[in-house]
């Protein structure tokens, strides 16, 4: 398990800092990400001071190499003690930004609009935001909103949202999704987060997908009809059905020779109660399905695997569902 050395100081600047600099690293462990998730809720000022942290930093975006690897120094010094480090990793984000960006305002302008929304599983939600763009969000999915004077910023915590973007030059739409970013300034898309994976299908428009830890940011540009899944950020599997992708939105579940166990798991998540298949033998889970299922009855795909596949079904105890050879 790591380790974590939090900063000497209780400053919520300095602990956002802190977060910041080691989620962007890559190497924060799941427990230290929980850890971060419950630092950001207990309090307002916390996310606040997070989201400005952030901002910072995209405001940097445009520094050279140098700079960056400059940055990055400032806050890995090895030799400083740690209250030295906390103060070098501010001037360095301080100074390296304002030589890059003279006269601009580094922090974002006063907050306009927070709202956060999730959906239990078997659940949909459409939220219309203030500049006109609309959200739906899927079955056991969460979002948070924030709209500022110079961003339209969401962060996908998890599941699945499609977005219709009313264009804005000059207010930038962003999607956070885990270890990737979408943005774009006005289009229909959707993404969908599976913890540290994601996806984009690109219904409408264009966007700019970025994934990867900031020494290494990878960038790709997507167009109508083109979707592609990441699965770190090294990973990437293009021609994603952006049809079959969307299909959620108007009440469907399709499948194109999918492995049975994905189409049962992509089955679950909108059963408020999710069911446990159990394979009899191995070779029944590399059967695969084709068909169009309706969200409302996700439980039509067991009734109907007898008729499709080889397979009985038998219901089990406790949520499991065995999956038997005929």
């Amino acid at each position: 398990m790591t380790s974590t050395s939090l900063p000497p100081s209780d400053d919520a600047r300095d602990r956002a800092a802190y977060w910041f600099a080691r989620l962007q690293s890559g190497e924060a462990s799941a427990g230290e990400r929980a850890q971060f998730e419950a630092w950001r809720a207990a309090d307002p000022a916390h996310a606040r001071q997070y989201a400005e942290i952030e901002a910072l930093w995209q405001a940097a975006g445009t520094l050279d190499a140098a700079q960056q690897a400059r940055l990055g120094r400032a806050y890995r010094a090895p030799s400083l003690p740690s209250r030295r480090r906390w103060l070098a990793l501010g001037a360095g984000m301080g100074a390296t930004a304002a030589a890059a960006l003279v006269g601009v305002k580094l922090w974002p302008l006063p907050e306009e609009y927070a709202r956060s929304i999730a959906t239990a599983r078997g659940e949909r939600q459409e939220l219309s935001l203030p500049d006109g763009s609309l959200v739906s969000l899927n079955s056991g999915s969460a979002l948070r909103v924030r709209y500022d004077a110079g961003q339209r910023r969401i962060w996908l915590e998890e599941g699945e949202a499609f977005f219709t973007v009313t264009r804005d030059a000059g207010r930038p739409f962003v999607v956070d999704a885990g270890t990737g970013r979408v943005t774009v300034l006005g289009t229909q898309f959707n993404v969908r987060r599976e913890g540290d994976a994601f996806s984009v299908a690109v219904a409408g428009g264009t966007v700019r997908v970025e994934r990867g830890p900031w020494w290494n940011r990878q960038r790709a540009l997507l167009t109508a009809g083109q979707g592609s899944r990441y699965a770190d950020a090294a990973s990437t599997t293009p021609d994603l059905d952006v049809q079959a992708a969307i299909a959620w939105r108007d009440g469907r579940i399709v499948f194109r020779d999918t492995p049975l166990p994905q189409a049962l798991a992509e089955m679950n998540r909108y059963l408020p109660d999710p069911l446990r298949p159990r394979f009899a033998e191995p070779r029944l889970a590399a059967l695969r399905v084709s068909g169009i299922f309706d969200t409302a009855n996700p439980k039509a795909l067991l009734a109907a695997l007898p008729r499709i596949l080889p397979v009985s079904v038998q219901a089990g105890t406790a949520g499991t569902v065995d999956i038997l050879p005929r």
